[in-house]
Formats: C-alpha cells, sequence, structure tokens
C-alpha cells in the first residue's frame, strides 16, 4: 500500500516545487519580471498555495539563494563541527569552496545574487533578507574557529566571528571577480589565497 503523506510532508513537497519554479523562472524572466501568478503556474500549483508558505515574492528569492547556494557552505562548516579533531587543512578548505565555483548552478544562480544586493541598496525588506545569507555560516564558521583554537590551546588572533567574516568576504570577492572575468581569476586563486592569509595564523 502506498503511504499516505502527512500534512507537513505534502507541504515541504509543495515549498520545493515552489522553490524549483521559482528558479527557473527568476533566471528566464528576472525578479522584476517575475510575479507570484508565473511561479505558481510553473509549480502547477494556486496563488493561496503560494501565501501558505512564503510571505512575498522576496522571501521566497532570498529562500531560493539560500537553498541553492547558501546550504553549501553550511554543509561545510556542519561537516567540520561534526568532527573537529580531524579538520581540513585551510588549502583543502580553499579547494573545496574552488570546486563549488564548478558546479552547474553556480554561475546561474549568481546573476540572481546580484539582484538581491541592487535591490538591498533600495529595500529595507530585501537588506533584512539578505543579510541571513551570512549570518548564519558566520556563527558556524566562528565556532569551527573556536572550537579549533580551543583544541589547539592557541589563542586566536583575532575574534572567531572576525576570522569567519574574513574568510566568507575572501570567497565572495573572488566568486565575483571570476563570475565577471574568469580567466582573471582561476580556481588555483581559492586555495593558494587562502593558504597565503590564513594558514599562518590557523591552530
Amino acid at each position: 500500500m502506498t503511504k499516505r503523506m502527512t500534512r507537513a510532508e505534502k507541504q515541504a513537497q509543495t515549498r520545493s516545487a515552489l522553490i524549483d519554479a521559482a528558479q527557473m523562472v527568476f533566471l528566464r524572466d528576472g525578479f522584476d519580471g517575475a510575479s507570484v501568478e508565473s511561479i505558481t503556474a510553473e509549480a502547477g500549483y494556486t496563488r493561496g498555495a503560494f501565501y501558505s508558505n512564503f510571505d512575498s515574492k522576496e522571501q521566497l528569492f532570498v529562500e531560493l539563494l539560500q537553498d541553492r547556494i547558501y546550504s553549501y557552505y553550511r554543509r561545510m562548516a556542519e561537516r567540520r563541527l561534526a568532527d573537529i579533531e580531524h579538520l581540513p587543512t585551510i588549502r583543502e578548505t580553499g579547494e573545496e569552496l574552488a570546486r563549488h565555483q564548478t558546479e552547474p548552478e553556480a554561475g546561474l544562480i549568481f546573476r540572481l545574487f546580484f539582484e538581491v544586493l541592487a535591490r538591498a541598496g533600495r529595500s529595507d525588506e530585501m537588506r533584512s533578507l539578505a543579510a541571513t545569507f551570512w549570518s548564519g555560516n558566520r556563527d558556524l564558521t566562528a565556532e569551527v574557529a573556536r572550537r579549533a583554537f580551543a583544541k589547539s590551546e592557541k589563542e586566536p588572533p583575532a575574534d572567531p566571528k572576525l576570522i569567519a567574516t574574513a574568510m566568507i568576504a575572501l570567497d565572495v570577492g573572488l566568486s565575483i571577480q571570476r563570475y565577471v572575468d574568469p580567466e582573471a581569476v582561476p580556481l588555483e586563486a581559492w586555495p593558494e589565497l587562502y593558504d597565503l592569509l590564513f594558514s599562518p595564523h590557523a591552530p
């Protein structure tokens, strides 16, 4: 017998379908050209289903980026927290970040990332939503640094949250430069620069 889905499972399925549809519509039409109606039509749901899961198009937009981009970084940090005794080297972390740049979706979704930042300059709501991109991952990465230094009984050279901020800033900066000028910023830049800037201060 086919097991009937629970209400929570049905809602999760609907939410996932709306996010998948939103990716297609946002990439095709851009943020301004996309509408709740076009997203729900693509997903095969109603406006009611949309507003049962999201407060606004803006919220869905940001959640799409969280799901498609920032979840990768969250999983990286969570793996390190789960095995603090066997952390990869800083260079290996740079290599892992570089590999993410080769994912098929990375370049496409990056176009939407720029739209978020542009709108954040004109909308308090979008600025608040965009802030969630880095806040959770910053906290996780800071906790990795905090535990790593505690394990080594070394004093961190700066507040772990500042260390996490610097590591995120390097990745974002390289990603933006590679997006607009890939020949000038090869994938090798990630491990080289992470090693150069962070390894001397690692625990």
